[in-house]
């Protein structure tokens, strides 16, 4: 029997070589669609209204938050922005031609959702945090790690609330309230955007259904820089 030649030899070679890659891409891609679909699961369980809005303990509120940015970052490195693994969340599809339709107003809860976890995931960019494993791991259990750069470098940051709870009980548990940030004084008062937000968010609130137009004025009220303290 005559001995393959090396040319014969070669293109075997190639061809199970690309084969091999091939199936390697194959799984390669489909883990990542799996894990992506995973993301996207645990990301609709957060954005649910019972989860989103009705915390039972304001602890648990924040863990859910940082979940989800550990989560969006996670899947920015699949290949996910952030804004399409919100959609996810909150169950839009993609799509690749736009309607009529789709330029309709998004529904007043979906806009907060969305303004709220797309915000706080600019400032866990702004902080310095990186998607690395340990990061992610940590913050999926709810954990943050210390801020790695910057003037508070070492320093833990502080999930803060948007609306003082003290203006309107029980919003320290509505992660839509909560925002991260560096840690900052008690005694340290609040900025003019800061309180520009504070309202915008109480007028969201409302719009959404989520509070009592009674609850909005009372906020907005409190927030006047002619409110007297204690009033």
């Amino acid at each position: 029997m005559e001995a393959p030649s090396p040319r014969y030899i070669l293109s075997r070679a190639v061809f199970l070589i690309a084969a091999l890659i091939v199936v390697l891409y194959g799984i390669s891609f489909f883990k990542r669609k799996q894990r992506e679909s995973a993301i996207i699961a645990e990301l609709k369980s957060i954005t649910s209204d019972s989860s989103f809005f009705q915390q039972f303990y304001a602890a648990d509120a924040q863990k859910s938050l940082v979940k989800a940015i550990a989560l969006m970052s996670e899947a920015n490195q699949l290949g996910l922005s952030p804004d399409e693994a919100i959609d996810g969340g909150l169950g839009i599809e993609r799509k690749y031609f736009t309607t009529d339709e789709d330029k309709n107003e998004p529904p007043a809860r979906d806009k907060i959702i969305r303004s709220s976890l797309r915000s706080n995931y600019e400032n866990f960019r702004k902080l310095g945090y990186t998607a690395d494993f340990h990061t992610l791991q940590g913050m999926k259990n709810g954990e943050l790690p210390a801020i790695p750069s910057g003037p508070q470098s070492g320093q833990k940051p502080e999930i803060g609330t948007i609306i003082d709870p003290a203006l309107s009980p029980g919003m320290e548990r509505v992660i839509a309230n909560l925002e991260l940030r560096p840690a900052r004084s008690e005694k340290s008062k609040p900025s003019d955007v800061e309180i520009a937000a504070a309202k915008q968010l109480a007028r969201d609130l409302f719009e959404a259904g989520l509070i009592e137009e009674s609850a909005k004025e009372r906020i907005l009220e409190k927030l006047s820089p002619d409110a007297k303290p204690g009033k």
